[in-house]
């Protein structure tokens, strides 16, 4: 498993219980669970990630997986999850280690690897507000692409019902990402958008949750010139968008899960009210873990994005080379109704966990302790997109493989280094942020 090799043991009335040995099989029946290290999360966060609850009966594989689970949360530089036993009765004892909730983060964003085209910007996050793992996020992107975003998320708004929302508020002048509009309007453009946005949230299970969407939309293009490639058949498409979204998460850990399923299920109908506008977009994202053989993992992700109705803005084309994109065809861009990406990936970790710690005078401990990890793979991505018109053929796909290193800084950040050829050998060096799926 991914934290295989990370040794946590304690002594309990001389017997020494290593709960990372999967060969230790004994039972325990949890007769209270104690919270320790939480000076500002409250406890109910935490118990919430739990898949056990007193009066379980629970081994030592319950306990790890619990660890990973909140962890997940994003809050923590370190939790362990162990049993303590006084006298007749079993203690499920969990110890955390807050992180530092208030920071800014720089970013750049060079699109097509020209320095021309860049955006930098700042965000500044504050996580874990009030000790209810709410987050509140300011962003400002300024240079070729700039915007204003501001976001609240609320994983419990009402917590006995399990409801959760999400606000955005964002404003900006983004950039055209579609190469046929540029093609024929002949020069780069941007539009000027408004874009507002809420989500409620239902918790079913400790796995599945529904969402129910609303978004309101004001995207204006620069010239009547594009205005039968709007939705609205317009120079300005303002429209209401209502949708549900249904997901199933059986991570162990959310940040680089070793064990699990994801599976995100979403339907949105755009136009509502507006009799100019009616069209439909579905997006499928699922994703498999799994340990082969000690701590070699396999993983797979699939996407799939579908848009259909009387007009469909070029704008909002299922596009490959932004956000989603093939390695070792990074830069290269197309659109279409519908996309079509998948990845296969081989990966062990090097390094599996390294909880970090070093005491700097003036800097709190919050903020120089994480829990690092490294990890070496190969992969193979192959992705296509078409038009609802178009003949579905094989032979349209573009792939590509290549190896790399992923570098984890929990709860905080990743960091990518891969190397990708494409279909034809051609490589390329990637560097990125985050995880690839």
């Amino acid at each position: 498993m991914f934290f295989l090799g990370f040794l946590f043991s304690f002594t309990l009335f001389g017997q020494n219980l290593d709960f990372t040995n999967n060969d230790y099989k004994e039972t325990f029946k949890v007769d209270s669970i104690k919270i320790l290290g939480n000076k500002n999360t409250k406890d109910f966060i935490i118990l919430r990630e739990l898949n056990f609850s007193i009066g379980d009966i629970i081994n030592n594989e319950t306990l790890l997986f619990n660890r990973e689970r909140i962890f997940s949360l994003g809050i923590f530089t370190k939790v362990s999850v162990l049993l303590e036993k006084r006298g007749e009765k079993n203690i499920a004892v969990i110890m955390i280690e807050e992180s530092w909730y208030i920071f800014p983060i720089p970013f750049i964003n060079v699109r097509e690897k020209s320095f021309e085209r860049t955006s930098y910007g700042i965000s500044l996050k504050y996580k874990n507000f009030r000790g209810r793992n709410e987050t509140i996020r300011a962003t400002a992107s300024f240079g070729y692409d700039p915007f204003y975003r501001f976001e609240y998320e609320n994983p419990l708004l009402i917590s006995s019902a399990e409801i959760s929302l999400y606000l955005s508020f964002a404003f900006g002048s983004p950039i055209n990402k579609s190469p046929l509009l540029e093609k024929l309007y002949g020069k780069p453009f941007d539009f000027k958008t408004v874009l507002l946005s809420a989500i409620l949230g239902k918790r079913v299970t400790k796995e599945s949750s529904f969402f129910f969407i609303f978004n309101y939309s004001n995207i204006k293009s620069p010239s009547n010139y594009f205005n039968d490639y709007m939705a609205s058949g317009s120079s300005s498409d303002k429209q209401i968008t209502a949708g549900l979204s249904y997901s199933y998460d059986s991570r162990n850990l959310k940040q680089y899960a070793s064990k699990g399923e994801y599976l995100e299920l979403n339907y949105l109908l755009n136009g509502i009210g507006n009799k100019n506008i009616s069209y439909n977009t579905i997006n499928i994202d699922t994703r498999k873990y799994q340990e082969i053989y000690k701590s070699l993992l396999v993983k797979g992700h699939l996407n799939l994005r579908h848009t259909f109705g009387k007009r469909i803005p070029l704008y909002d084309n299922s596009m490959l080379g932004y956000d989603y994109y093939i390695r070792g065809n990074r830069y290269n861009i197309s659109e279409g109704n519908n996309r079509i990406l998948a990845s296969l990936e081989l990966a062990y970790p090097i390094l599996p966990e390294w909880n970090f710690a070093i005491d700097l005078p003036i800097l709190p401990n919050s903020l120089t302790r994480s829990r690092i990890a490294i990890i070496a793979g190969i992969f193979s991505d192959a992705g296509t997109v078409f038009n609802n018109v178009d003949k579905f053929e094989l032979n349209n796909f573009s792939s590509g493989y290549g190896f790399g290193l992923t570098f984890l800084f929990l709860p905080y950040s990743a960091f990518r280094i891969e190397y990708a050829f494409n279909e034809f050998g051609k490589g390329e060096l990637l560097l990125g942020t985050g995880i690839s799926f």
